[in-house]
């Protein structure tokens, strides 16, 4: 009886074991599954950048158009955004010193009583120090370097490192004095799921398309951000965007998920 029963043991122990190796066969077949099937991705959309780039020069070449900066490499997952307009409230705006301010839709606007220096003119540390005291949520905005602007200064306000394009920060700049300010804020409600971004090559080959670079320009800057248009409603859209600033303080945007080019008012076909 008690050899019976070791034997039957026996045979369960070889079952289990045959039963073990089995699923680690077919685990490991899975993984290397996995494995090839993300190598044979990232070598398609290598081979895919590739040949985007090689293109693309014959396209820059053929147009004379220039770059003067490296096009950036990153591809990275973002999120539409939910976005609202902050209101500045009064309990808030009323502690601010030596400004006049007033309403203007969703935009804040402000005159200081006496002159504030030029940020151009200060040390980092002061110009925080400065416009923190004078200015709400000065430090979640960082300047445009970009793009030149008359008599104003624009900063963006910045959200997990990239700039909202929509929520400026305007500094009436003259003689080395900033005499006051326009500012729009976002507070973010929630976000969608997140999509990886096209590659800023084929943004920038969507804007030469579509005859937005003329001949012989040269484009100064691209970069990733988020922008959408104003709708009459209490929450706004905004979607990831290259922004590409080209010629004489030209800017456009691309749709860095659907590779569509934003309309705005300031766009001009190229001839």
């Amino acid at each position: 009886m008690l050899g019976r029963r070791k034997r039957r043991e026996r045979m369960d122990w070889r079952r289990a074991k045959t039963l073990l190796i089995l699923a680690f066969l077919i685990l490991d077949s899975f993984l290397f599954y996995q494995f090839w099937t993300s190598r044979s991705h990232d070598l398609e959309v290598g081979q895919q950048n590739m040949g985007t780039s090689s293109s693309l020069q014959d396209v820059l070449k053929a147009k004379n158009i220039q770059l003067a900066i490296e096009p950036p490499t990153d591809m990275p997952e973002m999120h539409y955004l939910n976005v609202r307009y902050e209101n500045f409230e009064m309990r808030l705006v009323s502690k601010l010193p030596n400004q006049n301010s007033r309403w203007e839709g969703h935009v804040f606007e402000s005159r200081f009583i006496r002159n504030l220096p030029s940020p151009l003119t200060m040390m980092k540390s002061e110009v925080q120090k400065t416009f923190s005291e004078h200015i709400l949520y000065f430090e979640d905005y960082k300047v445009d370097s970009m793009v030149q602007y008359p008599e104003k200064l624009v900063y963006f306000q910045q959200w997990e490192g990239y700039p909202l394009f929509g929520a400026t920060l305007e500094l009436n700049h003259n003689d080395q004095k900033v005499m006051g300010y326009r500012q729009a804020y976002f507070q973010v409600v929630n976000k969608g799921s997140g999509k990886k971004v096209i590659s800023s090559l084929t943004a920038l080959r969507t804007l030469i398309e579509n005859g937005m670079i003329a001949y012989g320009e040269t484009v100064h800057a691209i970069e990733l951000g988020y922008f959408g248009h104003t709708y009459d409603a209490e929450i706004q859209v905004i979607a990831p965007v290259w922004r590409i600033v080209h010629g004489t303080n030209q800017v456009h945007y691309i749709n860095a998920i659907t590779g569509v080019m934003e309309k705005t008012p300031s766009l001009q076909k190229k001839e």
